[in-house]
């Protein structure tokens, strides 16, 4: 049963990652995925002019650093200082701009979509604007202390890959799944399909994580993945209400319906 369920829960966001391509074709979108690239790359220049060497001059008083240089690794702390330092601003540049694509553009792409793409999706939602910041604010605060705790454990085999896209993607299922849901789902709706939806969630943050840490598509990372979650946050409504009309295309302007949903 639960391997079933990862298989479903791959199926889906393949399905989703897919419709979202599709969808990212349109230049009307791009007014609004730039603006959290512009909040990545301003954060993250703004961190590296200030605070880079103060980072990784705090990094080499902490473990793991200070653990290799009780062995006799002082070169090796140094490296694993810097490195730290460097992926701790892409961090917070990415947190920034995921913090600003939950607060203010995923639900508007969510509207886009609901009047373009998915016409069949009717807003039963409202605008939840202190439970999306209570939720967004706090998970932002959750990666980035959590990332720090779970640096020692960098030096284990695999880690230094897995913890990051493991927080991130923790990260961004918390936070775009709830901000893109509010908007079109009730309250039942928001518990419910967070809860049904959980792995297939938990997946598709990976996607974006794994995405913000390849060089350069990092800075498009935070928009993207926002992109995703409202798509799948109106394919999750869609099959939830029972209605069987697929997820239209948008072509040049038009609304097409095509396909069968995922059962």
């Amino acid at each position: 049963m639960h391997r079933r369920g990862i298989v479903l829960d791959l199926i889906f966001v393949t399905r989703v990652f897919w419709r979202s391509l599709t969808v990212v074709r349109n230049p009307a979108l791009w007014k609004l995925l730039m603006m959290p690239v512009a909040v990545a790359i301003g954060v993250f220049v703004l961190l590296l002019a200030t605070a880079l060497q103060p980072l990784a001059g705090q990094f080499e008083t902490m473990a793991p650093a200070t653990w290799l240089v009780g062995i006799g690794w002082t070169g090796l702390a140094g490296v694993f200082a810097w490195v730290a330092a460097w992926l701790m601003l892409f961090a917070i540049s990415y947190a920034c701009a995921a913090l600003f694509s939950g607060l203010v553009i995923v639900s508007r792409l969510v509207d886009w979509l609901g009047k373009s793409t998915y016409p069949q999706v009717r807003r039963h939602g409202s605008d939840r604007v202190l439970q999306s910041v209570w939720v967004s604010v706090s998970s932002t605060v959750i990666y980035l202390l959590g990332w720090l705790m779970t640096l020692p454990l960098w030096l284990i085999p695999g880690l230094a890959f897995v913890l990051p896209v493991g927080w991130l993607a923790w990260f961004n299922a918390r936070t775009l799944a709830f901000d893109a849901l509010t908007n079109y789902a009730d309250d039942a709706e928001i518990r419910n399909l967070r809860r049904q939806y959980r792995g297939s969630f938990f997946v598709l943050g990976a996607v974006g994580a794994l995405m913000a840490h390849i060089p350069i598509l990092g800075f498009f990372a935070a928009s993207l993945t926002a992109l995703m979650f409202a798509v799948a946050a109106m394919e999750v409504l869609s099959l939830a209400r029972g209605q069987r009309d697929g997820a239209g295309e948008v072509v040049e302007g038009e609304v097409i319906v095509t396909g069968s949903r995922l059962r």
